[in-house]
């Protein structure tokens, strides 16, 4: 067969982490999978970030760690800072600074060594229908155009959603975004003229003026003395124009950051809210950033968009042992990815919503007086749920203190959270039912923005 026709089991668009890593996972599994990438090799996985990981992450979808020069770093915990940067919250949890590009390099190259084809400049122009499912694409490499057929067609090209937003509007898996539950977010690695205190703890400053809508980072690579990833996002939808004159004026006029020295920069769009309606429909799968799944609180990626490709290649796994390429058929991708991590984010997309709504006087009272400690504070990250005993502890504390306006409104989160969890544990069976569960959630979303007027 020539190289401009050629049929694959599974072709999977953009060798970022969400990509690489389905790649990595399938290559197990005895199936003939194409691997593409728009970037040259030397490029892959390149995508401005925190670069920041949960250890967990790897545990739970058994990818190794990174290590050599893969890794920029250990990770022992974050340190949270109020508006004022005069209340510190410390946080404990293990996780690592790696180097993206190189970790990504590893997880494809683990992937060719096992008989995966890879792509390399290789961009789609659009997907191949028939009898409504996808059954391929078309793409363009180095100047030739390719036909590609595949069973299944995954799409795990970020942000650009190459696949899905080509395909016919009315399924469900082509759900757009709005612009306010995203994150537009610029960052530079910067070496410093000093040697950084803790560069095991990663700093999250909180601050609405600094960045609206979102927050600022420095995530210190302890692998050096003196190199961190300063970065900032600010919530999209709103006009407030370009995180990088915010983080110039606000942050990198710091005394710390003074004389010193760019060694990369960039930004990226990154989507803050709950994952995709369905991340599957006929011949065609969603993941990582494609399909929502980054953390809407604190914009992590990496880890969900490896559980994603966990999800994913066991939906894959499935559909090859009944035959059935439909959505029906690929469905095990929904409920597996809402048991792994979808149904905690969803709920964490009503408290993300709820924190963009506080003013920085709100949110340094909440720190200052702990409303939510940092045990409260790692339970809600990791459980996506606010426990009840909060209230009962606080309920007297903050009338008292003149403001139970807070707590009302921290007590409503937390129903809407329950209630989230609730909906997305009953998410249907089958994608026949989709539809009036769709409906329902756009209910409960609808009377949490009325409560929160």
């Amino acid at each position: 067969m020539s190289e401009n026709r050629s049929r694959y089991d599974v072709i999977i668009v953009g060798a970022g982490v969400a990509g690489a890593s389905l790649a990595n996972l399938l290559s197990k599994k005895d199936l003939k999978i194409l691997l593409i990438d728009s970037k040259p090799w030397h490029r892959l996985g390149d995508k401005p970030c925190g670069d920041a990981i949960g250890k967990h992450h790897f545990e739970e979808t058994g990818i190794r760690p990174p290590s050599g020069e893969e890794l920029d770093g250990y990770v022992k915990g974050i340190l949270l800072y109020s508006p004022s940067e005069e209340v510190v919250l410390r946080l404990e949890g293990e996780g690592f600074e790696i180097n993206r590009v190189m970790f990504t390099q590893r997880l494809v190259k683990e992937a060719i060594d096992r008989g995966v084809e890879f792509f390399e400049e290789t961009n789609v122009s659009e997907p191949i229908i028939e009898k409504d499912h996808v059954v391929g694409v078309r793409a363009n490499r180095k100047g030739q155009r390719l036909e590609l057929r595949a069973e299944i067609v995954v799409d795990a090209s970020g942000n650009s959603r190459s696949v899905i937003r080509r395909l016919p509007k009315d399924w469900p898996i082509t759900e757009d975004i709005d612009p306010r539950d995203t994150n537009v977010a610029y960052r530079e690695i910067r070496e410093l003229n000093r040697d950084i205190e803790e560069p095991e703890f990663i700093r999250i400053y909180v601050n609405n003026k600094i960045a609206p809508g979102g927050y600022w980072w420095d995530f210190p690579k302890s692998r050096y003395s003196n190199v961190t990833n300063v970065g900032l996002g600010i919530q999209g939808g709103r006009g407030y124009g370009h995180p990088r004159d915010y983080l110039y004026k606000y942050v990198l006029s710091r005394e710390q950051y003074r004389n010193s020295r760019i060694l990369e920069a960039g930004g990226a769009l990154v989507p803050t809210r709950r994952p995709l309606i369905t991340m599957a429909w006929n011949g065609v799968i969603a993941i990582g950033d494609a399909a929502f799944t980054v953390n809407p609180v604190h914009g992590g990626g990496k880890g969900s968009a490896m559980l994603s490709a966990l999800a994913a290649s066991e939906a894959i796994k499935k559909a090859f042992e009944t035959g059935d390429f439909s959505a029906k058929g690929l469905w095990l991708i929904n409920k597996l990815y809402l048991k792994l991590y979808g149904i905690k984010q969803a709920s964490l997309d009503i408290f993300r919503i709820f924190l963009q709504k506080l003013s920085d006087d709100d949110i340094e009272y909440g720190i200052r007086k702990r409303i939510m400690r940092e045990s409260d504070l790692y339970e809600t990250s990791s459980t996506g749920v606010i426990k009840r005993s909060i209230f009962e502890k606080l309920e007297r504390v903050l009338a008292g203190l003149g403001r139970p306006s807070l707590l009302i409104k921290l007590a409503q989160v937390a129903s809407y959270m329950d209630k989230i969890r609730g909906l997305y544990e009953e998410y249907p069976e089958s994608p026949e039912m989709l539809k009036e569960w769709r409906e329902r959630l756009e209910r409960l979303y609808s009377e949490f923005y009325d409560v929160l007027r």
